[in-house]
């Protein structure tokens, strides 16, 4: 009987199709029934391949070898080759007839199951399983529809994916093999990408207004009226808050207006309602952990890829959606019952199930793409593994959670009222709204949110009387008061992500690791929860032209792979475009005179051990250290120094300061094997050649050797 090779993302999505098949006979990598074989990927089990793969000579870096060739197939990546033989094997099995892709379902998804048929030699028929969401009504839907791998809209959608993955190979290996041979000292090395560099470059543009900016005094006038409430002075001109660079001038104005009283204008009163909020997707999660518990993004999509993968209470992590399928409100009852528990029992026993209906604001097939919001799952076990969370999983699992129960809440219901007084010539504007229904807001209480809801409850509760145009409003009093202009704030884990958002810096998927690669090069220090440029970063901006660090390149690239996508422009005529612009810009870098170099000037390290001299390379199994030169000799040396220690990687500074001086300065971005929480440290080297953590109120429990070993 011939069978359906079915492949999925991960072996947990594997497992859950599996279950809804029918499949029973397990394997260790993949699940069969009489007519289905699931398997799955661990993500990537492909790559392309670097030029150095297809001709030695480009291991070795020379300005004569641009732009170097990308277009050089596929290789299977070492670290998952044992799942690709499996995938093989089984497409490759006499009795296997068709092939189902039941990877992700967006461009990125697309390609890494093409790349794995391709390279595994396929000549079954390909089917792909195009579902949003992996409820077992998804599934079933979505397996009674599949789609053939030749059809337009697929073969369109795997063009701009295999384009967007080359392109980027020419930007990268091209630009930063350019960069740090004209411009890098020996041992720096100019990484270059489309992505980071202008982002970097939009971290150092707003350092530098933030450095330069001269702040200036200003005077803004209030008044107090007889029956309670305040207004504050309108420019006549623009019809915004008046403010005076003179103090002499508001201080004229105030004394014009003393003893007058005053005149409506206009008094407008509206009620209104103000629905639940979007539900959260990766970015968005990432914004709200930043701003109000100063998680970088990588710790946030860390908390959320443990949610989804380990404690599977929480939906698909690496979503760009805010909205739910269609078919997942016939079920979204069972994922909030799931979580009617402690905290969120009060809120959810609020939800008349019985009467809800599906609300196009958040359920709605055409706003979904690869993967739906974040959602909780309907665990069965939530409250117990709810139980064991971290403080840090904790506040991210109820970030989600309250936003899905906010949905079903009632609206927030209040009364803005805004009235216009004038007094002598000049125009006063008081605002002031009250609450007549807190609704869903009232769910914020659950989420670290008491300070931020009195400072909008103070702001919102100036309750301003009824009045009507023509009368006449004692002044009990004016003031004036001084401010001061700042500059804009800059980037933080909380803003950071928005802003890569509007310049398509990157994808929900990618965003993180692309400031991590920043602070890993030594570009940008994240510093008190600000993204800052370091002296590298901005040294390296300032000899890049604005064509490679603007961000309207990746606006711009984006727009042009969707023009491959529908036909406008060839895949040829794209890439030729970018080794055209290689080729231009290697001259104009050529022609530069004064070349300043930047970077760290190679350090000629010793042993602490023997006095022998330190080389910097890779063991045989890839890992990369510093060693002692006489470990092959008759009484050898075993003195090493690992350059990635508890998942920081240091730097050739990090390394002389040890060797050197025996100690380094605080190092941020430890991270616990025990807890996986990030921690800063200095690090010393002892007598025997080990290193140790040295903390900034050292305690015997806290300090830890790592007896020169990988942690």
């Amino acid at each position: 009987m011939s069978k359906t090779l079915i492949v999925a993302e991960k072996p947990s999505a594997g497992k859950d199709i599996a279950r809804i098949l029918g499949c029973t006979e397990s394997h260790k990598d993949y699940i069969e029934s009489g007519e289905y074989i699931v398997t799955w990927a661990v993500g990537h089990l492909v790559t392309r391949k670097t030029p150095e793969d297809i001709d030695i000579r480009y291991k070795s870096w020379n300005l004569e070898d641009l732009p170097v060739p990308t277009d050089n197939g596929l290789k299977v990546i070492d670290s998952t080759r044992h799942q690709f033989k499996v995938i093989k094997e089984l497409i490759h099995r006499p009795d296997v007839d068709r092939l189902v892709n039941a990877g992700d379902a967006g461009r990125e998804g697309l390609l890494i199951q093409e790349w794995i048929y391709r390279l595994a030699g396929n000549r079954l028929p390909v089917d792909i399983l195009w579902a949003s969401s992996l409820t077992d009504e998804a599934v079933k839907t979505a397996f009674q529809n599949l789609h053939n791998n030749q059809e337009e809209e697929f073969r369109n959608l795997l063009t701009e994916a295999e384009t967007r993955s080359e392109a980027d190979q020419k930007y990268g290996f091209n630009y930063s093999r350019m960069l740090t041979l004209l411009y890098a000292n020996h041992g720096t090395v100019l990484s270059y990408g489309r992505c980071q560099t202008p982002l970097l470059n939009l971290i150092v543009l707003r350092d530098i207004v933030y450095e330069t900016f001269k702040s200036e005094p200003f005077w803004q006038l209030e008044v107090t009226y007889h029956k309670g409430f305040k207004g504050i002075l309108l420019d006549t001109e623009t019809g915004e808050i008046f403010r005076s660079i003179q103090k002499e001038e508001a201080e004229s104005i105030l004394n014009s207006l003393t003893g007058k009283s005053g005149i409506v204008l206009s008094c407008q009163s509206e009620e209104k309602l103000q629905k639940a909020p979007q539900l959260l997707n990766l970015a968005e999660l990432q914004t709200v952990m930043g701003k109000k518990y100063g998680f970088p993004p990588d710790k946030t999509l860390a908390i959320a890829q443990q949610l989804y993968e380990n404690y599977k209470i929480m939906s698909y992590p690496r979503t760009d959606s805010q909205f739910l399928t269609n078919d997942l409100f016939n079920e979204i009852k069972e994922h909030l019952k799931v979580c009617d528990f402690g905290i969120f029992q009060d809120f959810i026993k609020k939800i008349d199930f019985d009467s809800i209906t599906m609300d196009k604001a958040y359920f709605n097939n055409n706003k979904v793409s690869d993967h739906h919001a974040l959602i909780p799952t309907t665990n069965s076990d939530m409250e117990s593994i709810y139980a064991k969370l971290s403080d840090d999983e904790r506040h991210c699992f109820n970030e989600v959670v309250c936003r899905l129960i906010a949905i079903f809440l009632p609206p927030y219901r209040y009364e803005s009222v805004h009235i216009k007084i004038q007094i002598d010539e000049k125009i006063f504007f008081s605002s002031g709204t009250t609450i007549k229904e807190l609704g869903y807001k009232a769910i914020n209480k659950l989420l670290s949110e008491k300070k931020k809801m009195e400072i909008e409850e103070s702001s919102e509760l100036q309750i301003l009387p009824k009045m009507n145009k023509g009368d006449s409003v004692k002044v009990d009093g004016l003031a004036l008061y001084e401010g001061k202009t700042k500059p804009p704030s800059r980037y933080t884990p909380g803003t950071i992500i928005q802003l890569m958002k509007k310049y398509k810096i990157g994808t929900s998927a990618t965003s993180a690791s692309i400031i991590t690669t920043l602070l890993n090069r030594g570009f940008i220090n994240l510093d008190k929860g600000k993204y800052i440029s370091t002296p590298l970063g901005r040294e390296l901006i300032n000899i890049i032209p604005d064509e490679l660090k603007s961000p309207n390149l990746t606006i711009q690239f984006e727009e042009n792979l969707q023009k491959v996508n529908c036909g406008e422009l060839s895949k040829e005529q794209f890439l030729q475009e970018i080794d055209e612009r290689v080729i231009q810009n290697l001259k104009k870098f050529q022609e530069r005179e004064n070349r300043k170099k930047l970077g760290t000037e190679n350090i000629s390290l010793q042993c602490p051990l023997c006095g022998r001299n330190i080389r910097h390379g890779k063991t045989k199994s890839g890992k990369i250290n510093w060693y002692c030169i006489g470990y092959a000799e008759e009484t050898p040396c075993n003195f090493k120094l690992w350059q990635e220690i508890s998942g920081k990687k240091l730097t050739e500074q990090n390394a002389a300061d040890l060797l050197q001086g025996k100690q380094t300065a605080v190092i941020q971005g430890f991270v616990s094997k025990s807890s996986g929480n990030k921690f800063s440290a200095a690090l010393r080297l002892k007598e025997d050649g080990s290193i140790e953590f040295l903390f900034s109120k050292p305690k015997s429990k806290n300090r830890r050797t790592t007896g020169g070993k990988k942690r």
